[in-house]
């Protein structure tokens, strides 16, 4: 046999069984890992050990998510991965455009420069850092995900760069990692969508299974209803971009409040928001309505700093209507349309004296069953006959002092 002829097969075999190797581990054990970062970051690790010479590996991700665009993360060894999100819109900064990243997405294929030749001209920024770092070689792959293209680079500081062995390994692994950051990124996906439309513990339900129509439990909550006053009439004095402007600054100042006392935002609906405090094992009557009072207070008084602060717009009116109460809770639909939502009589009841604000002239009503789990003064405003409720309510609200809406 001839040795010449025989060593270049022998690489190649030790090529594929290195892939191989790196491949079985991506499916058998990098796929359950908790998520991109750890993946990632360990499949960085496996590669360095496998004797590949990298000194920094970026993965730049698009994603689909209401907060950013992307996420780009950086290994470099013996260093914490870096994780950085890409702000909506960075498609049209030159920081995008200006990047190798663009030019392989867009090309669909393996670019690559030296960095340690005596060519003084770059034609992206990042490569002069790069080389001001150190580094000698730089090669950006497109990654693709069905109907996305992402990328991923390579950099070292090895004089001489990478060798063509190097490279053959680096991309025929770019396949197999691509499936397994694939499925975790669609999961975290979907997590964060369940999460933006519907919230988060409706979310983690549904992942877990809860999904048939009448997979419904009884939770005992406070209840929280917020409308907001006026807006048919704001609607038709104001453009649509500034009616949402305005929709957008309003919940922008109720929604944070509920959040941060543990509450849920069930529905938004129009200019209105459904939230519960839920009274649970850890959480008893007392603390849910606690909550659910102070994220009202909280609301309010950033309705009234929003107003003095932007005398020039429209001023916001809101009334809060709070209930403590028995509400079913889950799948209420159709076969092949549901809602994941709170009902029931009490949720009936809260928006009854909500609308009581309005005729009231009150920015703040509570129920009976909600202040007898308060320790606290509250004034009685009287007994009123609500439209499908057969006993008279009493209703509460807090002393004149204590309230703030500006």
């Amino acid at each position: 046999m001839d040795t010449l002829a025989a060593s270049p097969r022998r690489e190649r075999t030790r090529g594929r069984e290195r892939v191989w190797a790196l491949a079985d581990w991506l499916i058998r054990e990098g796929r359950f890992l908790p998520s991109n970062n750890e993946l990632f970051a360990a499949f960085c690790d496996h590669i360095a050990a496998a004797g590949i010479p990298l000194d920094r590996v970026a993965l730049h991700l698009r994603a689909l998510h209401p907060q950013y665009r992307g996420v780009a993360r950086v290994w470099r060894p013996g260093e914490p991965l870096r994780e950085r999100f890409m702000d909506h819109g960075i498609e049209k900064t030159a920081t995008y455009i200006e990047s190798p990243v663009r030019a392989a997405a867009e090309a669909r294929q393996t670019l690559e420069w030296r960095l340690d030749s005596n060519n003084p001209v770059l034609p992206f920024p990042v490569l002069d850092e790069l080389r001001d770092e150190g580094y000698a070689h730089y090669v950006i792959a497109p990654f693709e995900f069905e109907g996305l293209v992402n990328a991923i680079a390579w950099a070292t500081k090895r004089p001489g760069g990478f060798n063509r062995e190097d490279l053959q390994f680096l991309g025929d692994l770019l396949p197999y990692l691509s499936v397994v950051a694939e499925t975790k990124a669609l999961h975290r996906f979907i997590g964060h969508m369940l999460t933006t439309y519907i919230g988060t513990e409706p979310g983690r339900l549904i992942l877990e299974g809860q999904v048939r129509r009448g997979d419904v439990t009884t939770i005992t909550a406070a209840l929280m209803l917020i409308d907001l006053r006026d807006f048919s009439l704001l609607s038709d004095t104001m453009n649509p971009r500034a009616v949402v402007r305005l929709l957008n600054d309003y919940f922008d100042d109720v929604i944070p409040p509920v959040r941060e006392h543990g509450g849920e935002v069930m529905e938004i609906m129009g200019d209105g928001v459904l939230a519960i405090f839920r009274r649970g094992p850890k959480v008893s009557a007392a603390e849910a309505s606690k909550a659910a009072l102070a994220a009202a207070t909280q609301g309010l008084a950033s309705i009234g700093e929003r107003n003095r602060r932007n005398r020039s717009e429209p001023e916001l009116r809101i009334g809060i209507a709070l209930h403590y109460g028995t509400v079913s809770y889950g799948n209420i639909g159709t076969d092949d349309r549901l809602d994941f939502t709170v009902i029931g009589p009490d949720v009936n009841l809260t928006s009854r004296i909500e609308r009581l604000c309005r005729e009231l002239d009150r920015v703040l009503i509570m129920s009976e069953p909600f202040v007898e789990h308060l320790d606290r003064p509250v004034w009685e405003i009287g007994a009123f006959e609500l439209r499908g409720f057969s006993r008279m309510q009493r209703l509460f609200e807090l002393p004149p002092d204590e309230m703030d809406e500006g």
